[in-house]
């Protein structure tokens, strides 16, 4: 048996089976190991890297309650079908907030912080004309350490020209506006539709081109009322579902279901 997996380090003050459970979940999420595959057993696991089957057992179980995998009866332990983050719709929050609610490790990865002349629709959707200098931010998305999605964001560079000396990568951009800028947001549009990746988008989503991803479109505003973000983003559909509550219209209605706002 070929196991390539991170080496355990006894000198590391992390658990054991934390260490173990680190390594299988890095071979599921690169694509080791593929969904409903197989994984090797306690005994193998446990000869493969030199410690108790007690202690692979609790790592095994840990990525099971997880919902990495999962066990059938006398045949063995699976690969889950990739569990989904859920987005709810009718709250306003950033990525990396919503991944770390539902117990995932959020990451980003910039690779795009420049300015560019605004375009018919992000004018549009900021109220100024088109030509006005934006700053862009694209940053791939990361859940435990894969890429889920691609999200580009255009601000309006004279309102907020220190943006590009921030570190993106470590900053969340809606702590920033809060913290730097004193904005608080409080509302967003946003529009969703089924497409499928293109030859450009897919790589950066390691997925092949033309699956099935979510393209979304934001625009968010301040507590002024004012229009500060307008956001293109493309998410994995296999690792993410929309999340909205209905209610039936009337006097007993509590809430307000989010909004979905067509910008062409």
């Amino acid at each position: 048996m070929d196991l390539k997996l991170t080496p355990i380090d006894r000198e590391r003050a992390e658990p054991l089976y934390l260490q173990i459970r680190q390594a299988l979940l890095r071979a599921i999420l690169s694509g080791g190991f593929q969904p409903h595959q197989r994984v090797p057993s306690e005994r193998e696991l446990s000869e493969a890297l030199g410690v108790s089957r007690m202690t692979v057992r609790q790592a095994l179980q840990t990525l099971i309650n997880e919902g990495y995998l999962y066990t059938v009866p006398g045949k063995g332990t699976f690969v889950a079908s990739r569990p989904r983050i859920e987005q709810n719709l009718q709250r306003l929050s950033g990525f990396t907030q919503e991944v770390r609610s539902q117990g995932f490790t959020p990451g980003s990865r910039v690779l795009d912080l420049t300015t560019t002349p605004a375009d018919e629709t992000s004018a549009r959707a900021l109220h100024v004309p088109p030509g006005t200098r934006l700053v862009r931010l694209t940053r791939q998305r990361l859940v435990d350490g894969a890429p889920v999605a691609l999200e580009s964001a255009y601000l309006v560079y004279a309102r907020f020209p220190e943006l590009p000396r921030f570190d993106f990568s470590r900053e969340s951009l809606y702590a920033v506006l809060q913290r730097h800028y004193g904005l608080r947001l409080t509302r967003a549009l946003q529009m969703v539709e089924a497409r499928e990746a293109d030859p450009d988008i897919a790589p950066l989503l390691h997925i092949e081109p033309y699956r099935p991803v979510l393209a979304m479109e934001r625009i968010t505003f301040a507590h002024d009322g004012t229009p500060v973000e307008y956001v293109r983003s493309f998410y994995r559909a296999d690792r993410f579902r929309l999340k909205v509550e209905l209610r039936i219209n009337g006097p007993e209605a509590q809430g307000r279901v989010a909004n979905l706002y067509h910008l062409h």
